[in-house]
């Protein structure tokens, strides 16, 4: 019989090593932080097994186990180089077969090692309570100012810091999914509870001022109450570096279609003249332009709207990021 434990005892054991042997779609959408995917089946595989389950269970059963011994010795190849001073901790969906099964096979091989009980579910039952009543134990202090500031460049170097765009995979704007691949809900929320867990004994925790969602992803709603009602930095630099940086993060990706169908999306807003020029200037990569005339008339007239009623506790000037730095190492000193 198979050693089980609690997401809450698996989450708590030192050094154990996690295995998802989930397919890879399913570890993709969200998985337990720091897991090894090893999948029993490939996405095609689970989608005619469960088929088949639905009309015949012990034939899906067979199958399943047919596909399955036809990489047992892969696997045993696999796990015989684990290192077997870590515990190891297998889980599925919810805590079914297909965890059982390696963690049997596991243990032959004589490593310590547990099946999750409930799964995969049973640790996104964990993440999904506490972030929703989740208050900040640390004060915040919070990063505003005007689009291509330099915000999340800063939230990179300074310690310690929440780096929600960073966990999202999204810069928060109309552009901002250009370049990268935006996580799931859940993905987002499996690593910003990690990233909570390692900071609940800090003091102060900077982060970048966010609307209430980044992207398609929704910040936890007291999290974001919290900065609401945190103190509040105001990045500045000169327009010029914000144009640079805004060409730096949206505008280097090979995505000049993408780039124009959210240009035209802007009529109302541009102009149909200005967006026949815009769009004129990306086909000719001609980018500063593109971001001086967004950032002017578009990104700033939305931000001095949206924080007109806005107090800042100190300005920080961020026409060099390191000089930058070293200023909130002393507002950090200021404020502890």
């Amino acid at each position: 019989m198979v050693k089980k434990l609690t997401a809450k005892e698996a989450l708590e054991m030192k050094d154990a090593v996690f295995i998802d042997t989930r397919s890879p779609k399913e570890f993709a959408e969200d998985n337990i932080p720091h897991s090894i995917s090893s999948p029993i089946f490939t996405n095609e595989e689970r989608k005619v097994i469960g088929t088949l389950y639905r009309k015949d269970q012990d034939q899906a059963y067979d199958l399943g186990l047919g596909i399955y011994q036809t990489k047992v010795e892969d696997f045993i190849k696999k796990y015989k180089e684990f290192d077997s001073s870590k515990p190891i901790i297998v889980y599925c969906w919810r805590g079914g077969l297909r965890s059982e099964t390696i963690t049997k096979l596991i243990e032959s091989l004589g490593h310590e090692v547990y099946q999750l009980e409930g799964g995969y579910k049973a640790f996104r039952e964990i993440i999904r309570d506490e972030l929703k009543e989740y208050r900040p134990p640390f004060k915040l202090m919070v990063l505003q100012g005007l689009a291509g500031c330099g915000k999340t460049d800063l939230i990179k170097k300074i310690k310690p810091s929440i780096d929600l765009e960073g966990l999202a995979a999204h810069r928060s704007s109309l552009f901002g999914a250009l370049g990268l691949k935006p996580q799931t809900q859940k993905m987002f929320e499996s690593r910003l509870w990690e990233q909570l867990q390692e900071l609940k004994n800090e003091k102060i925790v900077f982060i970048e001022g966010e609307a209430k969602k980044i992207g398609n992803i929704c910040v936890p709603k007291y999290l974001f109450e919290a900065m609401e009602k945190a103190d509040t930095i105001n990045i500045q630099t000169s327009l010029q570096n914000r144009v640079k940086r805004i060409v730096r993060d949206y505008f280097t990706h090979e995505e000049d279609a993408q780039i124009k169908e959210i240009i035209i999306k802007l009529k109302v807003q541009l102009s149909n003249k200005a967006v026949e020029e815009l769009c004129a200037f990306v086909d000719a990569k001609n980018y500063e332009p593109v971001a001086e005339h967004l950032l002017v008339n578009y990104y700033d007239e939305r931000y001095d709207h949206a924080n007109k009623d806005l107090k800042y506790a100190g300005e920080i000037n961020n026409d060099s990021v390191d000089l930058a730095v070293k200023e909130f190492e002393k507002l950090k000193i200021k404020f502890n």
